[in-house]
Parts: C-alpha cells; sequence; structure tokens
C-alpha cells in the first residue's frame, strides 16, 4: 500500500518504522526540517518538509495515489483537515489523531462529515491500559485481552522469589489452559522450547483462558491483589480519565496536583474524586495521605523522572500495584529493574492501535512489544489459509513465531502439535518483527 504519515513524532515515527519494514510505499511530511532529516537518515521512508494540512504539500506526497492517510502531528485540526483533503481526493482510509476527549465522544462527525475512519486519542487509550492492569487477578507489567476477552495475555518478571528461576518450562505441569509464548531476555525476545531455562530478570510472556487465573496465581504463589483504593500522581489528561473510569467503577480514588489553579479546575470534572493540592514528589505528603495502605498507585506526571522516582517510592512505602507513565522508552527497562509492576507508554499505546486500523480484515487485533521487535496478532483463518485442516505440528510456521491460543467456536484451545485450525477459527499468533510477512503469507494464503 501507499501511505502517507503526517507528523514524524514519536508515534509518527513508530508507524512509519513499522510500515516501511512490511515493505509498505511509505511517505512521511514533516514541518519541522530537523526531524523530517532524522527521519530520512534511519527509516526507508521518502520524507517531505511542509504542512500535513496544505493541497500542495498532499499532492506533492502522492495523495491522489495513496491508499491510506495518517494524520498524528500534535495538533488536532491539523489532522482533521489533512484527512478531509484526503476524502476529497479519494483516498480509501483515513486515520486521525486527536487529543480533544470531545472528538473521540463524537464519532459521527467524524465518520459521517469529515470522512475520518478512525480516530484515536493517546490519553484514553492509555487511561483503558492503566485500568486493566490496576484490575488485573495478576500482579503483571502487561496485559491484553484478545477473543473478546475470552484469552489474556500476562508479562509476568521473574524475580527472586519466583517458582520459575532456574527451572526449565518442561519442569512445569501447565495442563492445558496456558502457554509460555516468548521470554524477554534483556533486549531480546526468545520463542521458548521446553528446554528452555528460565532465568532471574527474564521477563515472561503467558497466554491464559480468562477463567484459568486461578492456575497462574497458584504457579506464581501470590495471591490477587482486590483494588480498593488508588492514587494518581498528576493531573493530567490520562490522570483525570483514569480517576474518572476508576470512580465510575466504585474505586476511592486520590489524585495529587501540585498546581492550586490546575486543581480548582480538575474538582469541577471530578466531583466523585479527592483532588489533593500538593507536591507528589514529597515522602511525608504521600505518607500523610495513606500510601502504604494504597492498592494501587499511578504516576501519570509530565515528568517521566519524577514518575519513575515517585513509582519507586511508592513501591518501597508498601503500595501494592504500582503503575508509571513515561514517554522515552529508554526508560522501561529501568522502571522495570528497579521493582515497578508496570509501565505504559503513550507512543506504543497509539500506534498499536494505528496498526491495528491499518491491518484489519482477517486481523482483529495487533499489539507492539518491546518497541515493536515483536507483535501478539489476533487473526481470523481464512479458507486459502495454508495452515488451516493441518497439525500444527506440521504448519511450518517461522521459527520466530508460535500459536498461544485458538478460539473455535467459542472454545478456548491453547493449542499441541495435533491441533488443527479450521476456518473461521481465531489464532492468537506471537511473532517476532522479522516474521511478520512470512506469517501473513501462510494465514492469508495469497502468493506475493
Amino acid at each position: 500500500m501507499k501511505i502517507i504519515i503526517i507528523g514524524a513524532g514519536k508515534v509518527g515515527y513508530q508507524i512509519a518504522k513499522t510500515l516501511s519494514s512490511e515493505n509498505h510505499d511509505v511517505i512521511v511530511i514533516e514541518k519541522d526540517e530537523l526531524i523530517r532529516q532524522s527521519v530520512k537518515n534511519s527509516l526507508d521512508v521518502l520524507t517531505i518538509v511542509g504542512n500535513g494540512a496544505n493541497v500542495r504539500t498532499l499532492e506533492e506526497a502522492g495523495i491522489r495515489q495513496a491508499d491510506m492517510i495518517i494524520a498524528v502531528t500534535s495538533i488536532d485540526e491539523v489532522n482533521m483537515i489533512a484527512c478531509m483533503i484526503a476524502k476529497q481526493f479519494g483516498v480509501p482510509k483515513k486515520i486521525a489523531r486527536s487529543r480533544n476527549p470531545e472528538y473521540i465522544y463524537n464519532n459521527t462527525l467524524f465518520r459521517e462529515q469529515l470522512g475520518i475512519d478512525f480516530i484515536i486519542n493517546p490519553e484514553i487509550a492509555t487511561t483503558k491500559e492503566i485500568v486493566n492492569l490496576l484490575k488485573s487477578p495478576v500482579n503483571a507489567a502487561q496485559i491484553q485481552d484478545f477473543a473478546e476477552g475470552r484469552v489474556q495475555m500476562f508479562e509476568l518478571k521473574v524475580e527472586e522469589s519466583s517458582p520459575f528461576v532456574n527451572k526449565q518450562l518442561k519442569d512445569f505441569n501447565f495442563k492445558h489452559h496456558l502457554l509460555v509464548v516468548a521470554i524477554c531476555r534483556g533486549d531480546k525476545i526468545i520463542i521458548p522450547g521446553g528446554e528452555g531455562k528460565i532465568i532471574l530478570g527474564d521477563n515472561l510472556y503467558i497466554l491464559v483462558e480468562k477463567d484459568r487465573f486461578s492456575e497462574l496465581n497458584k504457579i506464581t504463589g501470590k495471591k490477587p491483589v482486590n483494588i480498593q483504593n488508588v492514587m494518581i500522581l498528576g493531573g493530567s489528561e490520562i490522570g483525570i480519565q483514569s480517576a474518572l473510569m476508576l470512580s465510575k467503577q466504585g474505586i476511592n480514588t486520590k489524585l495529587i496536583e501540585v498546581d492550586k489553579e490546575k486543581c480548582e479546575k480538575i474538582v469541577e470534572r471530578l466531583p466523585h474524586t479527592l483532588i489533593i493540592n500538593g507536591d507528589g514528589t514529597n515522602i511525608d505528603l504521600l505518607q500523610s495521605e495513606g500510601i502504604e495502605i494504597t492498592d494501587g498507585f499511578v504516576a501519570v506526571t509530565g515528568y517521566d523522572e519524577d514518575n519513575l522516582l515517585v513509582a519507586l517510592l511508592a513501591k518501597h512505602l508498601g503500595s501494592k500495584k504500582v503503575i508509571a507513565k513515561v514517554s522515552r522508552v529508554d526508560y522501561i527497562p529501568i522502571l522495570e529493574k528497579i521493582g515497578v509492576d508496570a509501565v505504559v507508554n503513550p507512543r506504543m499505546t497509539t500506534a498499536s492501535a494505528i496498526l491495528r486500523f491499518v491491518r484489519r480484515g482477517k486481523i482483529i487485533s495487533l499489539t507492539l512489544l518491546k518497541e515493536g521487535k515483536a507483535e501478539v496478532i489476533e487473526w481470523v483463518a481464512q479458507p486459502a489459509s495454508k495452515i488451516i485442516n493441518k497439525p500444527l505440528k506440521n504448519a511450518n510456521l517461522p521459527k520466530n513465531s508460535i500459536i498461544g491460543a485458538i478460539v473455535h467456536q467459542n472454545r478456548v484451545i491453547i493449542p499441541h502439535g495435533n491441533d488443527i485450525i479450521q476456518p473461521g477459527d481465531k489464532v492468537i499468533i506471537f511473532t517476532l518483527a522479522s516474521d511478520i510477512k512470512k506469517v501473513e503469507r501462510i494465514f492469508d494464503g495469497r502468493k506475493r
């Protein structure tokens, strides 16, 4: 496909990187010359300096022949205008990023009048991720739902107390309800076999049938965390949306914000949340507000360093689940190593949602892992798929890919070598980025 991406910020760069690696014809429009030059030097894409909401710039980018336009600048109105222009030129698919929540709740306007097919709000998408992490019965670094929630993927850290340390996967009796699909070790992702050994510091990606949480808890030896009260640091839009969503679900929520004027505005939006005006990096304030008996702590200020510091402090003081938002992906491994339970990154969350739409059709959902090094894809098996009606052990999947679950007529199957995929089955597959094209060829059955 010929895809025009407007805006080469963190989200635009990640999408351009992923799509260009899959041999799409990608053109990036960026108004900042230094940023444009950086993209040109690091990615195999065509770059144009200019305003993505300008007709001449879009024509220079080849909008008349484009299959899709993805507008992800930091300005909502630029993104909307670019998509409106694309509609006039007959571009089949138009995607826009919006930071204003009001735009998200008016889908009819976007679809029918502005012609935008998909709109994504990074703050709301990240909020949903935070709430899922808090409400999960397992203390995980990452959680993703598949097959309408019947299958879930958890990223679990291997700590000193973990029963997994220095053992091989074959040593564990997982029965037929869960599967370790990958091990993250340092900056590498490993698709394990039964002989694979787990060491301290590994992160395990485990697919489990939702009704089988108890088995996962038995293996880890940890009791589920029942979240009743949450403390949020930062009156950012993510902080406000998180408090709003949690309070609607009956969870007691406190929000700490240092800016007094901002607090006064937040009070109007969050009538059921206790708003505290103070410095959330102050240990005395955190203790006076009961941090040691808090079930969940979420750090979502606009400063990565503050989020990192206070999240670590909250964990040390006794909060059961601690989540931090970071914008810089190079901070993520640091947070994971020093004890923070989970890290959310709006860039990766947004890019995953957009790429899911780009590949929509036979693909139901898509999640980027470890800065795009791997993906978890939920696929609908087509009649022409090369993988159907044969045992999985004969499917010739790439060595860096593994099928984690099959949903056949609403029944979840954690597969083994003799299981068979049938047309219409939902298949959840974990694959490294290097094997995505090979996996696509196997599943869609078309010659390329």
